[in-house]
């Protein structure tokens, strides 16, 4: 069964074109760091937030070429989107981004479960990276059984091993 079958409870989806309104309200919820104190000049504040946007998956395309872009639904509302490398060696939960809304509900460890299982079945460690200023995401990891492989002075890389 492909990742993305797997992830249907989750309402999986690829992108579409029509997601780019979805996918940069998405983007802009998770990089309030880009806002500064709120006083910056909206559009010069859009105008960021775009291209940071845009070389962020310029990145990932570049580091993980063959990954998986998915949309998550709720009730047929995108809510989420995960990029997922399926390497040789390991699952690599490259991103993950939840809007305000559906954060603090457990859909966000819903689906790492679903990924935990989905590795599991194929024998593959489930890795991923998380930055030093997101702690709550750091100890909702740990607490699903993810280890510190890893360790700098602006992220974390996790690793969870099948058991």
């Amino acid at each position: 069964m492909s990742l993305a079958a797997h992830l249907h409870a989750f309402g999986a989806r690829a992108p579409l074109p029509g997601d780019a309104p979805f996918l940069a309200r998405l983007y802009a919820s998770t990089r309030q760091d880009l806002l500064g104190s709120g006083r910056a000049d909206p559009t010069l504040a859009a105008s960021i937030m775009s291209m940071q946007q845009r070389l962020q998956m310029a990145g990932y395309r570049a580091r993980f070429p063959d990954a998986l872009y998915l949309i998550l639904q709720e009730g047929g509302e995108p809510v989420a989107r995960i990029v997922v490398d399926h390497g040789p060696l390991a699952l690599r939960l490259v991103d993950i981004a939840l809007l305000p809304q559906a954060r603090g509900r457990g859909t966000g460890s819903a689906l790492l479960r679903a990924l935990q299982q989905w590795a599991a079945a194929h024998q593959l460690p489930l890795t991923l990276s998380v930055h030093r200023g997101n702690p709550q995401a750091r100890r909702l990891y740990l607490s699903m059984g993810f280890a510190i492989e890893r360790a700098d002075e602006h992220a974390d890389a996790l690793r969870w091993q099948p058991a």
